[in-house]
């Protein structure tokens, strides 16, 4: 059987089990939480899949595995403490592939230290930033000339702005092939919002704007309560229009317009393909540890000046998950 590991095993880490419950290897699988409600949480969703996972081992821990091999590892803890989850864990156990969920860190040193940590320890390192896989991006992708101006912008309301943003980010960087992220504008509210996550961690609101060479990414958010969220992406004569609300992609190219569902995969629909994928192929689709810092820097440097800003004193750490 092949050693799968999740840390942390709360709401996206017990997604995460869920997905690689429908992975068609025979998996030994670890959950690791200190939580016991979110250990629990695991063992329920475990117990809803034991008809058709009778090549599934599963055990529950609250501490770090010491001198463990193992194939794959999901670091699904909250920002503040995955760097430090990464070391202890890669200080005694021999990892593959690890699968970091988003934000990666909140201190800029971590990006370079885990970095550094995981080519000395010669681990595969991706990032869960998972729109770069859906289908219908791939298709959009298709449709765009990167030799003219790529032009996105993401808009709406109550959806996240500080902690989220890194998912469109990634996927700009995606469709015109290049990380090479600088910030030109940053307009943002002076009013700290205390995140769903907990009040250690913080959300905002505003307008920010990044480029990647030509190609403009716009990302804007406002305070309406109505959650709202939609991303257009235009090229020359090609444009498209996505609503994440009701999940309807309109698409303009070269005048013919047509509307269809698109659908947004839920982590419990990927982790299996994506462990799946790794075993057999030693790839996925997500990407690297390397180039995802090199978009998360920009984000994550740019959000603490502004939070030192609005707490008039000077912090290391973006305080958010």
């Amino acid at each position: 059987m092949i050693n799968i590991l999740i840390v942390g095993g709360g709401k996206i880490g017990s997604r995460h089990l869920q997905g690689i419950l429908l992975s068609k290897n025979q998996l030994n699988i670890t959950v690791v939480d200190p939580s016991l409600e979110s250990l629990n949480l695991c063992q329920v969703i475990t117990k809803q899949f034991n008809n058709i996972n009778i090549n599934k081992k599963i055990t529950f821990r609250q501490t770090l595995p010491k001198n463990e091999n193992f194939e794959i590892c999901i670091i699904s803890t909250n920002s503040d403490i995955r760097a430090k989850v990464t070391e202890d864990l890669l200080a005694s156990c021999l990892i593959r592939h690890i699968i970091f969920e988003k934000v990666l860190f909140q201190k800029e040193i971590d990006y370079h230290n885990i970095s550094k940590l995981i080519k000395s320890k010669k681990v595969n390192a991706w990032v869960n930033c998972p729109y770069r896989t859906f289908n219908f991006y791939k298709e959009i992708k298709k449709t765009l000339n990167i030799n003219s101006v790529i032009e996105m912008n993401v808009k709406g309301s109550s959806w996240g702005m500080a902690c989220n943003s890194i998912h469109y980010i990634d996927l700009f960087s995606y469709i015109v092939d290049s990380s090479d992220l600088r910030v030109t504008t940053l307009d943002l509210s002076n009013n700290l919002i205390f995140s769903k996550r907990g009040n250690k961690f913080s959300e905002i609101n505003g307008f920010m704007v990044f480029k990647i060479n030509d190609h403009l990414l716009s990302i804007s958010c406002d305070e309406n309560k109505k959650k709202s969220l939609s991303i257009n992406i235009n090229c020359e004569k090609i444009k498209h229009y996505i609503n994440e609300e009701t999940n309807k992609w309109k698409k303009d190219v070269n005048g013919l317009i047509q509307i269809q569902n698109c659908y947004i995969e839920k982590v419990s629909e990927m982790s299996g393909k994506l462990v799946d994928n790794l075993i057999e192929n030693n790839q996925c689709d997500l990407a690297s540890y390397e180039e995802s810092c090199k978009l998360h820097l920009p984000l994550i440097t740019q959000l603490r000046m502004h939070f030192s800003k609005i707490l008039k004193k000077e912090i290391i750490e973006c305080p958010i998950t």
